[in-house]
């Protein structure tokens, strides 16, 4: 249970939606949430891994508490967590594997638009327990 840390971006409506998504998707709940900006990140994305908090991207830290954590950002990241969910998403997940500047340039068309996007901020994306501050 909550093998892997997704940050994202928490002052994003399109953001929070994304992220209550996953959750309704995540039966096993092998997922835990934090924002960019807060505390999680501060503590885990230091020294060489700052840059990760500097993307103003998604960021999923794959198996987050072990030492052999692998990191995944934009489109891959939003493709590996769809691997991760399995099911039927592990089709869409498959993706990536591909090299990631085929997603990103869509991903950061989307990124760079999703302010234009009228998407009112939910009050509660998920249940608490899944957030990290």
């Amino acid at each position: 249970m909550h093998e892997h840390l997704i940050f994202f971006d928490g002052e994003c409506p399109f953001c929070h939606r994304s992220v209550s998504q996953v959750i309704e998707l995540d039966k096993e709940e092998k997922f835990v949430f934090a924002p960019l900006k807060g505390q999680t990140a501060t503590h885990i994305l230091h020294g060489p891994l700052a840059s990760y908090g500097q993307m103003n991207s998604l960021v999923l830290i794959e198996n987050y508490r072990s030492t052999g954590r692998s990191f995944w950002i934009r489109s891959r990241a939003l493709l590996r967590i769809y691997w991760l969910i399995g099911g039927e998403w592990k089709l869409l997940g498959m993706f990536s594997f591909l090299p990631g500047w085929i997603g990103d340039f869509f991903y950061r068309w989307l990124a760079e638009h999703r302010h234009q996007f009228k998407i009112k901020m939910p009050q509660e994306p998920g249940p608490a327990n899944r957030f990290l501050p």
